[in-house]
């Protein structure tokens, strides 16, 4: 979702994938006068979609990849989401959350900082345990967290 970026950069770095850009019609026609696939050289491969992920996601995904989408939300919209993903994807697709995973204990970290301020907006961050949950009830098992270089993790999980 969002302006294409993130797509954008995956796209250009990984020649043989298409991708669908997908996010509510506002966003996706400021995507649409942005730079970014045209800048990449990857229009012919990026379809741009409008759509409400409450409702449905497109179908015959290999993955379904979320940057910053479920911390917006509570479990019961997230579990939504996730289900529409499982819903949509083939047979051996992936569900790919890129969010902060809250480790536990109470060391200070940069996602228990963002959690109180998602709660004004009545979203959270959430750990693993708590991620495997919301995933287990859209019917996904979530295999692995991956860190990144910055706060941020790669949630995968895959089609039970």
């Amino acid at each position: 979702g969002g302006h294409g970026s993130l797509l954008a950069t995956i796209l250009k770095a990984n020649p043989r994938l298409q991708g669908v850009l997908f996010d509510r019609s506002p966003v996706i026609a400021r995507a649409e006068s942005d730079r970014h696939m045209t800048a990449k050289g990857i229009t012919e491969r990026c379809r741009l979609e409008s759509g409400d992920f409450f409702e449905a996601v497109p179908k015959g995904g290999d993955a379904y990849l979320m940057k910053y989408i479920l911390h917006d939300w509570n479990d019961e919209a997230c579990v939504k989401i996730l289900t529409n993903c499982r819903a949509a994807m083939n047979e051996k697709g992936k569900v790919l959350v890129v969010d902060n995973v809250i480790a536990p204990g109470n060391d200070p970290s940069w996602g228990k900082l963002l959690d109180i301020q998602m709660l004004i907006i009545g979203g959270r961050e959430r750990t693993k345990q708590e991620f495997a949950a919301l995933f287990a009830a859209a019917r996904l098992k979530l295999t692995r967290v991956i860190p990144t270089k910055c706060s941020l993790s790669i949630v995968e999980g895959i089609p039970v």
